[in-house]
């Protein structure tokens, strides 16, 4: 089915742009990483001291991307977020209710049935929605409640599908006039609807942060080549279109200041401006879908953690030598620390350098070449060659390679532990994220 849609939408720019919403029917498998379902992470967030993100919206925010199949595991920006909270030393969880296809009056009734504790089937929120996943996501409006008050932070994005009708009636050549109504109309819905949901999420969470984004067009300006001046989508309603996001941004604005003035805490994210002269680079528009791709939504993840923690982290470069990078508590292990090293798809660090890196105590006994680390109120031994580690005076057989003393150049000598038991012994928790090749280990 989705081979047979992706032969059908190599279109002039304007088909493309109104059958972007169809391009999702296919995708089948999200719901099994990140999706309402929660990700792993959030089933196991039991503890109070977790940073818990809670995401909100349409396919920009489940992270949809051109050719994804039931097998397609999303990397948006809301991964970023779940990275970028890694980075800052929070235990994070994140779970991702973001619906294909939703417009503000379908997010402001998905919310509002989570409120009030009520049961609801998708016709209930908005009719005809693609997500092949909906059934699933709405059915879990308890679910929602809980996440909701439980959130330290809320993010959406959402108004893309409300101009739906718009792109349409410029597709029918309408007057200017009457597209110029119609988008007035789909404006004043769009506050209206988006105001309603971020009053009801204030009153279930007055103390969460919430991010909403704008939105951007995925429309290249003209080409030039030489003299000539090629357009790819006809310049007025372009110019049209991109008047009609810049009152979109302004009326987000609005909403904001708003809420602000009343003592709650939301911000507006401006995602449009990376897009703004990289729309070929950053959307999937030349292959007929208008959604991001993979660099489109690193953009996306930048602008909003740049706008909630004024700022975006990532690793240093690796040496050739080196597999993974460490960041324990916030902090990359310097570039001074004994590399790690992989054994039977395992990280192994040296025994000093985490301990260092957490401000651990550490003791090492030669005769029985065993490393005891204490820390968070915890003790825990491993023996070099040796299937179990003890935790608390507890053994318990180890699932990964035993400790071992290094004989490979540059770390000779050194003993190196198994990262994730030594987190799991110490009560903390380890996150390795594949798309950066890094582990994070924080309290």
């Amino acid at each position: 089915m989705y081979r047979k849609y992706r032969d059908k939408i190599i279109r002039p720019a304007v088909l493309l742009l109104a059958c972007a919403t169809f391009a999702i029917k296919a995708w089948t498998g999200f719901s099994e990483t990140a999706s309402a379902q929660g990700s792993a992470t959030d089933k196991a967030a039991q503890q109070s001291t977790y940073y818990r993100i809670v995401a909100l919206g349409d396919s920009i925010t489940a992270g949809y991307e051109h050719g994804f199949s039931e097998h397609s595991i999303p990397y948006g920006y809301v991964e970023h977020l779940f990275e970028q909270s890694l980075f800052l030393g929070n235990r994070t969880a994140y779970t991702n209710y973001g619906i294909l296809g939703l417009r503000t009056t379908g997010l402001h009734a998905f919310v509002q049935a989570a409120a009030d504790g009520r049961k609801v089937i998708p016709d209930d929120i908005q009719k005809r929605l693609p997500d092949p996943r909906v059934k699933e996501i709405v059915s879990r409006t308890k679910e929602l409640n809980a996440s909701l008050k439980q959130a330290d932070l809320i993010v959406m994005t959402i108004g893309g599908n409300d101009l739906f009708d718009v792109l349409a009636k410029l597709q029918q050549k309408a007057p200017i006039e009457e597209a110029n109504a119609l988008l007035e109309s789909q404006l004043n819905t769009y506050e209206q609807e988006l105001e309603a949901t971020l009053r009801t999420i204030v009153k279930l969470n007055p103390n969460a942060k919430i991010a909403v984004a704008d939105q951007y067009l995925p429309i290249p300006a003209p080409l030039k080549v030489g003299s000539f001046t090629i357009p790819l989508f006809p310049e007025i309603q372009r110019q049209f279109l991109l008047t009609g996001l810049g009152q979109l941004h302004d009326r987000l604005n609005g909403i904001v200041a708003r809420l602000n003035k009343e003592g709650d805490h939301v911000i507006a994210v401006n995602m449009s401006a990376p897009f703004l002269g990289n729309e070929m680079k950053l959307t999937s528009i030349a292959d007929g879908d208008v959604h991001p791709n993979r660099q489109g939504y690193t953009a996306i993840g930048r602008a909003f953690s740049k706008t909630i923690w004024g700022g975006y982290r990532t690793v240093r470069p690796r040496a050739a030598n080196v597999p993974v990078s460490v960041v324990i508590a916030g902090k990359e292990l310097p570039v001074t620390a004994t590399k790690p090293i992989i054994r039977d798809g395992r990280t192994f660090v040296a025994m000093r350098d985490v301990a260092d890196a957490l401000g651990a105590k550490l003791s090492w006994s030669s005769s029985s070449q065993t490393a005891t680390i204490e820390y968070n109120g915890h003790r825990v031994q491993f023996a070099i060659g040796s299937k179990y580690v003890v935790v608390d005076g507890v053994r318990t057989d180890l699932k990964s390679p035993p400790a071992f003393l290094s004989d490979e150049k540059g770390s000779a000598g050194k003993t190196y532990l198994p990262l994730a038991a030594l987190s799991d012994s110490l009560g903390l928790q380890v996150v390795y994220r594949d798309q950066l090749q890094t582990v994070f280990i924080n309290k």
